[in-house]
C-alpha cells in the first residue's frame, strides 16, 4: 500500500458507490421510462447490480478486517471471494431480465422513439461511472482487494454499457427505431460477462489459486538475496481475500548450527513481509545441503 490514506478510500469508496448507484438507477429508470428508453432502463437495472455489488463490497470488507481466532484461525480473508459470487448470480440475474426484455421488444416489432433527455442522462451516468471505477481501481489495487477490483470492474462494464445506449439512443434519434433496443440487448451481454468475470475470480479464489508468476519470482528474488540461504527449491502460495499466505523451502549449508538457521529463517521472513506487497503469514522450511567444492566433483574418463 503507497499511501496510509489507502485504507480510508477503501472504505469510503464502496459506500460512494451504492449511494451513487441507488441514485442513478432511480434517475437513469424514471428518465427512461418517461423518455421511452429500454436502453436506459436497462441501464438501471445495471446500476441496481453495482448497487448490490458495493454491498457485498462493504459486508465483505467488514469481516475480513476480523482477527483470527479458533475458530478459523487463517482469518476472514476469504469472504471476499464468497461476497463476490454472491454478487456475482444477482449479476446473472439482472442480466437475463434485460436480456428477455429486449428479445420480447425486438420479437413484437414495437419500439419507442426515445426523447433527447434520455441521451444527457446516459451521458451524465457514464462520467459517474467512470469516477466510480477510477475511485474503486486504485483503492481496490492499493489494498490488494478482490472484492474491491471485482467493483472496479463492475463500474468500468457499466460505463462501457452507457456508451452502448448512448450509441442506441442517437441511432434512434436518427430514425433507426430498434437501435435503443438492440443496446439493450448489448448490456445484457455485458452484464453477463461481468458476472461471469467476477464467478472465476471468486471460486479461484476460494480454490486457493497460486499468486501470479512474476511475483512468485519476485518472492524467490527476495529469498536468494538473504545471507546464508543458498537455493530455493520450491514456492507455493495462496491467496486469502487482500493478504496471502505461503511456504517456501529454502536450501541451508548442513555445516551451520540450528540456531543460525532460526535466524536465516526469521530473516527471511521479515524480507518477504517487508518487501512483498501483500503477504501476511510466512512458513519456511530449511532443507541442509552439502558445500560443493572443487574436490566434491569426480573426473570422469
Amino acid at each position: 500500500m503507497k499511501y496510509a490514506e489507502c485504507k480510508r478510500c477503501g472504505r469510503l469508496s464502496p459506500k460512494l458507490s451504492v449511494v451513487g448507484n441507488l441514485f442513478m438507477a432511480v434517475f437513469k429508470f424514471i428518465v427512461g421510462a418517461l423518455a421511452g428508453s429500454k436502453g436506459l432502463v436497462a441501464d438501471a437495472l445495471h446500476s441496481i447490480a453495482d448497487m448490490i455489488s458495493s454491498i457485498f463490497v462493504l459486508i465483505a470488507l467488514g469481516y475480513a478486517d476480523k482477527p483470527k481466532d479458533k475458530r478459523y484461525p487463517y482469518g476472514y480473508g476469504k469472504v471476499e471471494y464468497i461476497s463476490t459470487i454472491i454478487a456475482s448470480l444477482f449479476i446473472f440475474l439482472c442480466g437475463l431480465t434485460v436480456f428477455i426484455d429486449a428479445l420480447e421488444s425486438l420479437k413484437s416489432g414495437v419500439h419507442n422513439l426515445p426523447d433527447i433527455k434520455a441521451i444527457f442522462a446516459t451521458i451524465l451516468s457514464l462520467c459517474f461511472s467512470y469516477l466510480m471505477y477510477s475511485s474503486n481501481t486504485c483503492a481496490g489495487t492499493q489494498l490488494n482487494s478482490p472484492a474491491m477490483l471485482a467493483d472496479a470492474a463492475e463500474s468500468k462494464a457499466d460505463s462501457l454499457t452507457s456508451v452502448a445506449v448512448l450509441l442506441g439512443l442517437i441511432g434512434s434519434t436518427m430514425g433507426y427505431e430498434s437501435a435503443d433496443t438492440i443496446a439493450a440487448l448489448i448490456v445484457s451481454f455485458f452484464i453477463f460477462k461481468i458476472g461471469l468475470e467476477m464467478l472465476i475470480g471468486g471460486v479461484n479464489g476460494l480454490m486457493d489459486a497460486s499468486l501470479e508468476p512474476e511475483r512468485l519470482e519476485e518472492i524467490k528474488r527476495v529469498c536468494l538475496s538473504i545471507h546464508g540461504v543458498e537455493g530455493v527449491r520450491a514456492i507455493t502460495a495462496r491467496q486469502m481475500g487482500q493478504k496471502s499466505r505461503l511456504n517456501v523451502d529454502i536450501e541451508v549449508l548442513s555445516e551451520i548450527t540450528v540456531t543460525e538457521t532460526h535466524r536465516i529463517i526469521t530473516r527471511l521472513k521479515n524480507a518477504i513481509v517487508n518487501n512483498v506487497e501483500g503477504i501476511s503469514d510466512v512458513f519456511v522450511r530449511a532443507v541442509p545441503v552439502r558445500k560443493m567444492s572443487f574436490l566434491s566433483f569426480k573426473k570422469i574418463n
